[in-house]
C-alpha cells in the first residue's frame, strides 16, 4: 500500500509540473515581444472599478506618465481617488503631449471632450501605475548581444522615471537594457537572477527598452518600453477626426497655439 501512495503522489507530482510547463506562457501584447500594437487595440466599454491606492510607502518612487492624443480630438486627464471620483488634472488637443507627475498605484482615466456631441465624456484609456510583471510571452527569438560593458552608472541630473519588474515567469530570469544594438545587464547585482515573485526596481529614464531574459538560456521572455500612454480614438467617427488631426499642418498650428498660450501665462 505504501509503494502504491509513493506512486500516485510520484504521479499528480509529474501531472502538477505539467500542467505548470503547459501554463508557463502568456497570452500579452504584441509590444511586449517588440512588436507593434494591435491595429485595432480595443478601448473599455466601461470605467472599471479600479480606484487610486497608493498606501503609506509607494512601490517605487515618485515618476511621470507621458500622454500622447492620438485619439483626433480633445480630451480630458483625470486622476481616480480612493472613493471613485474622478478629478481632471489636464485638458490635451490632439497630436500634443504632456507630462503628469505620478506614483505606483494610482489610476487615471481620459475621456472625450466634446460637449454638446453623444460622444461627450467617452472612456477611451483607463490606466493604472504600477509594477510591470514579467512572463514568458513566447516571443520571437532576437539574437542575443552582450554589450561587454561594466556596469552603467547614471550621470547626474538625468531625468528620473523609476520602474519595477516583478518575476511571474516561473524561473529565475536577467534584466537587461536594451540600446538597439545590444544588451546590458542592469540586474547584475541579483546573483542567479532575479527569483519567482521577486521585485527589481531600476532607476531609469523614459524611452529606455528593457528585456527579460531566463537565466539559464537568455530565452527572450518579454520586452518592456517606457512609453508615451497613447491614447486612440474608439469609433469610427472619432478614427476619421483622428487621421484629419495627424496631418502636419494641423499639429503645426495647435503647437504655436500652445507656445502661445504658454508664453502668455
Amino acid at each position: 500500500p505504501s509503494g502504491s501512495l509513493r506512486t500516485a503522489a510520484a504521479q499528480m507530482c509529474v501531472l502538477t509540473l505539467l500542467a505548470a510547463a503547459a501554463g508557463s506562457t502568456a497570452r500579452c501584447e504584441p509590444t511586449a515581444c517588440g512588436q507593434a500594437p494591435a491595429a485595432s487595440a480595443s478601448c473599455p466599454l466601461a470605467a472599471s472599478s479600479a480606484t487610486s491606492d497608493v498606501g503609506p510607502q509607494p512601490t517605487v518612487q515618485p515618476s511621470n506618465l507621458y500622454f500622447f492624443n492620438a485619439a483626433g480630438v480633445p480630451v480630458t486627464i483625470s486622476y481616480v481617488a480612493k472613493d471613485g471620483s474622478e478629478t481632471t488634472r489636464a485638458r490635451l488637443a490632439p497630436g500634443l503631449r504632456r507630462l503628469l507627475p505620478s506614483l505606483s498605484g494610482e489610476v487615471w482615466r481620459v475621456r472625450a471632450l466634446r460637449p454638446d456631441h453623444p460622444l461627450d465624456q467617452q472612456l477611451l484609456l483607463e490606466h493604472r501605475v504600477g509594477i510591470v510583471q514579467i512572463k514568458d510571452c513566447d516571443c520571437p527569438q532576437p539574437e542575443f548581444v552582450d554589450c561587454q560593458k561594466p556596469p552603467f552608472r547614471r550621470p547626474p541630473g538625468t531625468p528620473n522615471d523609476p520602474v519595477a519588474f516583478e518575476n511571474h515567469a516561473g524561473a529565475p530570469l536577467d534584466l537587461f537594457y536594451w540600446n538597439g544594438t545590444c544588451e546590458e545587464m542592469i540586474s547584475w547585482d541579483a546573483v542567479g537572477g532575479v527569483q519567482p515573485a521577486q521585485r527589481k526596481p531600476i532607476q531609469s529614464t523614459h524611452g529606455h527598452t528593457f528585456r527579460a531574459r531566463s537565466a539559464a538560456s537568455r530565452h527572450l521572455l518579454m520586452q518592456h518600453t517606457l512609453a508615451d500612454l497613447v491614447i486612440r480614438p474608439c469609433d469610427d467617427e472619432t478614427r476619421r477626426a483622428a487621421v484629419r488631426a495627424a496631418s502636419p499642418r494641423a499639429i503645426a498650428l495647435r503647437r504655436a497655439t500652445a507656445d502661445l498660450e504658454q508664453e502668455q501665462e
